[in-house]
């Protein structure tokens, strides 16, 4: 049915599509001089082709000037130089000349970063139709008149405009750039995430058996007022007839746009990339990258040369075309490419006019510490610690500065009471790879012992060999002594003599680290990938090393395979915090966490002498499609074996969407261990909705069986109510469509408009243009999106409220004809009982609207006079209520 709809619509649509191919058979191409004479260019259109019908004079007389649409807004995908600009309303006026022609302001075209002559615009002029709506005269001019240059084309059945504007005429701007003025703040919604789990479980094992149950709930959320954004993490647990409520964080943020940067306060964690994680009270301030356009973020190098001509620069990394552009003759400055995450030099071609033709290399490696050329990062941190037995204040400031497209320096500085640190390092890139290296000078002063002294390197390498395609990372790290200690590491050695009333010396810390990891492509016949780490230890305790081999293959049917082999070493696990902390980025939370439970796995070995012992273990995994490749329709088989020296463990698992729905999916698994002789048995069944994601799970052996139900979801709260939605990252939307439920957000999994007329947008790109779309399709069929595609820019943290616009009511088709059987004529305009015009009269009579009302008065408009126009009554019968389109005959009487 909707299919007949779209199709009856296409048959109503403006005369000037209906009419293409008459109207090039009609017209012919000729122009009179001042002489009389007939030149090649203006149209003259014969009436008479319209044999047995009656026509809109108006439309003729357009059609004779050549134009194929009349003034006023339309939406249209604008291109300037053959490249996409955007979607936009674009208003199209008459000039004195009887011409239409696009009609821009200055912002619109700043906002395509044009160069305008003129900051403002004349008020509507005079050759302006009458007809425009409030709306439409807003001042604007031609391109003509606001750049002195330029041209626009617009094809209407595409309903594309294409402009030509000269490269003098267009300001360089980076690639991906989006202007300040176009962020928006959003509006003040309170979101909340949420993370539910109830979990139980019985045993049963050497003569006793017990149980048990417990309960968590994970909240976040927060809420913005302006640029101001409010947020909070809690949880609550309930375990062993207990029930814990704990406070993780609450703090407030806002963007600083004129530095590039974010401010927050409150409960926070440290941010430094060169300091081991704090969690703290009080202020940080650093700079956010995401501001950046897209070819400004990361690092990769300023290509500089000189071109003789107008010259065509074309940039190849590993044999592939990342960037192209024309430059004048003289020097050239690239510093727009955008990051690579893969390693490789880059091979600059410069094409000259004259057929010539020259090439240079620019190396091209990077480590995490690079930035580009020009390119200064901060950190900013200073607060009191938190949960910690007493607090400490300190500071950490960490900033990073890329010199050259070489050379990145780091430095940082971290200050407390019996406790100082600095950090001075550099990035170097070259043909022979990436390098990275810091050295950390840290003194303090432990609780009833002196002052000491230490310090710690560390140092990392990254490479890309094209020829090979071999990737090599190598990071290592050296401790001076035992002098040398982290700010947290000190927090815990006084937190530790208040207690026992002992120090307890510093052994716990790795004297040395280094690790290597190599990929290596091996084209169709899969990749090979190894890692290797070892560790040293200050006191006797054993050193640790681990080593693991694996190949991984996939085939073109689907099926893929994994096999590794791994050998460990171990006597004692710990792990420097602070080195840590230098060569990886792992959130500060997660790296407090990780310290606590390194201390704690520290004591506990430490009572279980030191050496666990040597392992070697073999693994083999295989995946097994057994439906075709639809991503919501596939089944599949995985197929698992781990050997090591003490048991074999066998695993199957099969997967896949419930009768094909893509919102329900299961799992069912066995797992055989050889050496106890058990298996166990689970199964999970996950359901998407748009409010919530559920998930239920139970497992079952000889000696145990459990169950558990999870749930995430989020809610927000607003002017209108509550939305309910999918788990919602830190920006998001707040979608309007009143009337369209059914409607489904497009690019998301689940999200749809609900009945009161919303949705959640679960994730927006901060600084960023996003595009976002409804389908019709699950819509009533009494409602119409008026536009069903925006685009929003929103700052980092911001709640986005994004409305569109919907015609609701009864759709029509009416088939007009005047008493005399003869057909109402094409182009009239159809106007309501408010006067509004509501559309145009289609091929043979036809007229297409939608009306709120089940019945009343259309008035038909052709001419001036009175003996130019008609009304038609219209009416839904009992039994047509619920039809999708409503369809009849009518009589259009004149002069009524």
């Amino acid at each position: 049915m909707r299919s007949d709809i779209l199709l009856i619509f296409a048959s109503a649509v403006p005369v000037y599509l209906i009419f293409g191919v008459l109207i090039s058979a009609a017209l012919a191409a000729t122009t009179t001089d001042h002489q009389g004479n007939v030149a090649a260019d203006e149209y003259v259109f014969d009436g008479a082709l319209f044999r047995g019908s009656a026509f809109n004079p108006h439309t003729v007389m357009q059609l004779t000037h050549g134009e194929s649409i009349s003034p006023g807004r339309y939406k249209v995908d604008i291109y300037i130089n053959n490249h996409f600009f955007e979607h936009g309303d674009i208003r199209f006026i008459q000039d004195a000349q009887q011409h239409i022609q696009a009609c821009f302001n200055t912002m619109q075209l700043q906002r395509a970063s044009i160069i305008t002559l003129i900051a403002k615009i004349s008020p509507k002029t005079e050759t302006e139709t009458e007809t425009e709506t409030e709306t439409e005269t807003e001042n604007c001019a031609s391109l003509q008149s606001l750049i002195g240059a330029g041209s626009s084309h617009f094809d209407f059945k595409r309903l594309r405009l294409d402009l030509s504007i000269p490269n003098s005429l267009i300001k360089q701007v980076p690639t991906g750039y989006v202007n300040p003025s176009e962020w928006r703040a959003g509006e003040s919604i309170g979101f909340i995430n949420y993370i539910g789990n109830l979990y139980y479980n019985h045993y049963a094992a050497a003569g006793f058996s017990g149980h048990q149950d417990s309960a968590y709930l994970a909240l976040n959320g927060g809420i913005n007022l302006g640029q101001w954004q409010f947020r909070q993490q809690s949880n609550l647990n309930y375990q062993q007839h207990q029930l814990h409520w704990r406070n993780l964080r609450r703090y407030v943020k806002r963007p600083l746009p004129s530095l590039n940067s974010e401010l927050a306060l409150g409960q926070l964690n440290s941010t430094s990339r060169f300091f081991a994680g704090l969690s703290f009270n009080g202020i940080s301030l650093h700079s956010d990258d995401r501001m950046l356009p897209n070819s400004r973020q990361g690092y990769a190098p300023v290509i500089q040369g000189i071109a003789k001509t107008n010259a065509r620069i074309s940039v190849q990394q590993n044999g592939q075309e990342i960037y192209q552009i024309t430059v004048a003759p003289g020097p050239f400055r690239i510093s727009d490419l955008f990051p690579s995450n893969a390693s490789g030099d880059l091979n600059v071609i410069i094409y000259e006019a004259d057929g010539s033709r020259s090439n240079f290399r620019v190396p091209f490696s990077a480590v995490a510490e690079s930035v580009r050329l020009g390119a200064f990062k901060y950190s900013f941190d200073l607060g009191q610690t938190r949960d910690t037995a007493k607090a400490r204040i300190f500071a950490n400031l960490t900033s990073q500065y890329g010199v050259s497209n070489s050379i990145t320096l780091n430095s940082g500085l971290s200050i407390a009471p019996h406790y100082q640190a600095i950090v001075l390092g550099s990035a170097y890139t070259h043909r022979i790879g990436a390098f990275g290296g810091n050295l950390t000078f840290a003194h303090s002063t432990p609780q009833q012992q002196a002052g000491q002294m230490g310090w710690l390197l560390s140092g990392n390498y990254s490479k890309t060999l094209q020829p090979s395609k071999t990737t090599v990372t190598l990071s290592a790290y050296r401790v001076s002594n035992t002098g040398y200690l982290e700010l947290s590491d000190l927090i815990r050695l006084d937190q530790s003599t208040q207690t026992t009333g002992m120090f307890r010396p510093n052994w716990m810390q790795a004297n040395s680290r280094i690790s290597l990891s190599l990929n290596q492509s091996l084209g169709h016949l899969g990749g090979v990938y190894l890692s290797a780490s070892a560790q040293h230890y200050r006191t006797k305790q054993p050193n640790d090393s681990q080593f693991q081999l694996g190949y991984s293959k996939s085939f073109a049917n689907g099926l893929s395979m994994n096999i590794t082999a791994t050998r460990l070493k171990r006597g004692f696990a710990p792990s420097h915090p602070g080195a840590q902390s230098q060569l990886s980025s792992t959130a500060s939370n997660d790296q407090n966490d990780a310290q606590n439970n390194t201390q704690n796995n520290h004591q506990n070995n430490a009572q279980n002498n030191h050496h666990i012992g040597t392992e070697t273990s073999f693994g083999l995994s295989i995946a097994l499609p057994l439906a075709q490749q639809h991503a919501q329709k596939s089944h599949q088989l995985m197929l698992s074996a781990y050997h090591n020296a003490k048991q074999n463990d066998y695993q199957a698992n099969l997967s896949g969407a419930v009768l094909q729905r893509p919102d329900l999916h299961y799992s069912l698994g066995v797992n055989y261990e050889d050496a106890s002789q058990r298996s166990q048995w689970n199964a999970s069944l996950q359901k998407h909705t748009a409010n919530a994601n559920i998930d239920v799970n139970a497992a079952l052996s000889p000696h145990f069986w459990q169950a558990a139900a999870n749930i995430q979801g989020a809610l927000a709260i607003h002017a209108a109510g509550v939305t309910f939605g999918g788990y919602l990252s830190d920006t998001f939307a707040l979608i309007e469509a009143q009337g369209a439920q059914g409607a489904k957000v497009l690019n998301t999994q689940d999200s749809k408009i609900n009945h009161a007329g919303f949705a959640l947008l679960p994730a927006l790109t901060p600084y960023h243009y996003n595009t976002i779309a409804l389908s019709p399709e699950g819509m009533s069929s009494q409602t119409e999106l008026v536009s069903g595609q925006q685009r929003v820019v929103p700052y980092a943290g911001a709640a986005i409220k994004i409305k569109f616009s919907t015609h609701q009511g009864f759709a029509f088709l009416i088939q007009s004809t005047f008493e005399n059987g003869v057909a109402v004529p094409m182009g009239a305009d159809v106007f309501d009982q408010s006067a509004n015009n509501i559309g145009i009269v289609g091929q043979n009579g036809q007229i297409y609207f939608r009306s709120e009302q089940s019945q009343g008065t259309l008035k038909i408009q052709w001419g001036a006079s009175q003996q130019e126009s008609c009304s038609i009554h219209y009416a839904i019968a009992p039994e047509q209520i619920r039809m999708p389109l409503t369809k009849f005959s009518a009589i259009c009487k004149v002069g009524q």
